[in-house]
């Protein structure tokens, strides 16, 4: 077994440099020549992508406000790249273990605890590593994400190796998932639950019936793994989301900051919290949760400019509601704004977008001239931006500078871009999705702005016409899946720091009369 280590290459992520030592003798001693290391989770993803890694001894407990081991994992997800063929381990006190099992995908291979044992650790190596020799035609399919030919490798590896039945059996569900054959996934999940009742088939479970929006069904399923006190992500942000859909905001907020007490460095959740209680107008709660999203996923697949701009926009209405704090928010305000700008490399929209608010910021506080500076400087940015992001951004130009003196000039500039909206592909759809709403053609005003969606994702405008003439076909017909997963999906997905005062204030109405009809129809 010896030889088989040799030809290893093994990360060790863990910032305890004596343990980190230990460790890397014992593995010198069993044979691993190709040692890397990490002290950090950032560390490791970047090393992840430049290096192959056969195995990757993941230590949970990275330190106080530090990202913890199973972030790895998270983070290569996002990235598009999660290495199915590399063997993860956690190490991890065994008193924390059952609570680290509750993610269908997100989870490690294996587990291990300190202090370490040679003996054990080595059973525990040639074990996992013997599994992923036997799985490691349908790990390289699914990193290639070949997924019909995964599939048929599930099936040969069944009849070869039924010990590992209810690992192939787990493989082949999550493929179904990504293939959204979810009726499949879900036949596959309740046979393995019959078997193997645990808290990761029930997640899966859930996952499964909130895709098919079957959102009783997954309501039950993620309380128990909730209540179970299961440190999930997925488990916290679906029922979250629930909550949410069901007009339920103070218990959706409640959730979430429970689930960012348990899991603060994880940034999906915290910029979930931030986006929730934005909405919901609970502006302290937003503000820490935008802020915590912003410092943990800078610099990672997980940086999203809508944290910087939701946290700056929570910061403009405490302005208003604490004026005796005036001069510290414009402060942190205008430092997010630059940090934004200079995160995303420069990027024209980015840099239009916050320089249009800073002039906003600026106005507010009577900084005219700063104000003016600022709002000039957008108006340049936005002329550098191409037609298809002028188009997106237009609404948030004349809705920024409204009753400037930048005015009469941005709502000429809307209107000059707006001529060419028919050239632009979703511009087309949503044209003619508007056209069709005008004459109640539900069905093909909402053909068409899903197809605008689907070509301009989180695009604010059309994303809210989508909802308007879903709510409007679901008001006739609660039956319509397609409708209601789409119209879902967009209260979940619009961002509150991507949208203008205007916008806000129309998905505020759209949400609650949204959420009447899931309550009404009893399907949440």
């Amino acid at each position: 077994m010896a030889a088989l280590f040799s030809d290893q290459t093994v990360l060790i992520v863990e910032k305890n440099l004596e343990e980190l030592e230990q460790l890397r003798q014992i593995l010198t001693t069993m044979g691993f020549r190709k040692i890397e290391v990490a002290s950090s989770v950032n560390m490791a993803t970047s090393l992840l992508s430049e290096v192959q890694v056969d195995l990757c001894m993941l230590v949970y407990d990275l330190g106080r406000d530090e990202k913890n081991g199973l972030q790895v994992l998270q983070e290569l997800k996002a990235a598009g790249r999660p290495s199915y063929s590399t063997c993860f381990l956690l190490v991890v006190d065994p008193q924390k273990l059952s609570l680290l099992m509750g993610s269908p995908e997100l989870s490690a291979d294996g587990y291990l605890a300190k202090p370490y044992d040679q003996l054990k650790l080595r059973a525990q190596l040639e074990k996992q590593l013997r599994i992923k020799r036997c799985i490691a035609r349908v790990e390289a399919f699914r990193d290639q994400r070949k997924w019909d030919q995964a599939l048929e490798e599930c099936e040969k590896l069944q009849k070869q190796f039924p010990a590992l039945g209810v690992l192939i059996f787990r493989i082949k569900g999550l493929i179904y998932l990504e293939q959204q054959q979810y009726k499949k996934a879900l036949s596959v999940f309740e046979r393995i639950r019959q078997a193997h009742d645990k808290p990761w088939v029930r997640v899966a479970l859930g996952l499964v019936a909130y895709d098919m929006a079957d959102y009783q069904r997954a309501r039950v399923e993620m309380t128990q793994v909730i209540e179970a006190q299961q440190v999930c992500q997925e488990a916290f942000l679906v029922m979250a989301r629930i909550h949410w859909l069901r007009g339920e905001r103070s218990q959706c907020v409640t959730l979430l900051r429970k689930s960012v007490m348990l899991q603060p460095s994880v940034s999906v959740l915290q910029g979930e919290l931030g986006n929730r209680a934005g909405f919901a107008e609970e502006l302290n709660v937003a503000a820490d949760g935008f802020r915590q999203a912003v410092l943990h996923a800078r610099h990672t697949a997980m940086q999203n400019p809508e944290y910087y701009f939701g946290l700056v926009r929570v910061i403009q209405q405490q302005i208003a509601d604490k004026p005796d704090r005036t001069v510290e928010f414009i402060a942190e305000a205008i430092r997010v704004l630059e940090s934004v700008v200079h995160d995303c490399l420069g990027d024209p929209q980015i840099r239009f977008r916050a320089r249009l608010i800073a002039a906003d910021i600026y106005r507010q506080n009577g900084e005219h001239q700063n104000a003016d500076f600022a709002a000039g400087d957008a108006l340049a940015q936005f002329r550098k931006i191409p037609l298809a992001a002028q188009l997106s951004v237009a609404d948030l130009l004349a809705d920024g500078l409204e009753s400037t003196r930048f005015a009469s000039q941005a709502a000429e500039l809307k209107q000059e871009v707006s001529r060419s909206m028919s050239t632009v592909e979703w511009g087309k759809s949503n044209l003619k999705g508007m056209l069709s709403f005008r004459q109640k053609a539900l069905v093909e005003a909402f053909e068409s702005f899903e197809s605008a969606w689907l070509a301009d994702p989180g695009n604010p405008g059309v994303g809210l016409n989508l909802l308007q003439t879903g709510i409007e076909t679901l008001r006739k017909d609660m039956s319509q899946l397609t409708v209601l997963k789409r119209c879902a999906e967009i209260a979940i997905e619009l961002q509150y720091g991507a949208l203008s005062n205007k916008q806000q204030q129309r998905y505020q109405r759209l949400s609650e009369r949204f959420s009447d009809l899931i309550r009404d129809a009893e399907i949440a």
